[in-house]
C-alpha cells in the first residue's frame, strides 16, 4: 500500500502541475517556432558551426516528444495533489 502524501506538497503540486501541463502543451503546439528560435539564438550567440552541431540536429518532432513528456510530468503532479486531497478527506 502506498504511503500518505504529505500535506505540504498538495497545493504546490496542484498549482505547479497545472502550469507544467500548460507549458508542455505550448511546447507541443509551437514546436516548429520554438525549434527555429533556439537555432537562431545559438547561431547568433555561438556561431553557425556550433549551432548546427547542437540545435541544428534537434528536430521539431523531438521537441514535440519532449513537450509530451512535460505534459505527462504535469499530469503526474496534479494526480499526486488530488490523491493527497482524497487521502485527507477519507475517514
Amino acid at each position: 500500500m502506498a504511503g500518505m502524501v504529505s500535506i505540504d506538497v498538495i497545493v504546490p503540486n496542484l498549482i505547479v502541475g497545472i502550469l507544467v501541463i500548460c507549458m508542455g502543451s505550448l511546447v507541443v503546439w509551437r514546436r516548429k517556432t520554438l525549434n527555429e528560435f533556439i537555432y537562431d539564438s545559438q547561431k547568433k550567440l555561438l556561431g553557425p558551426r556550433i549551432a548546427r552541431a547542437s540545435a541544428g540536429r534537434q528536430t521539431p518532432f523531438m521537441m514535440g516528444v519532449v513537450g509530451g513528456f512535460i505534459v505527462i510530468l504535469g499530469i503526474a503532479m496534479v494526480t499526486v495533489g488530488i490523491v493527497g486531497i482524497v487521502q485527507r478527506l477519507s475517514p
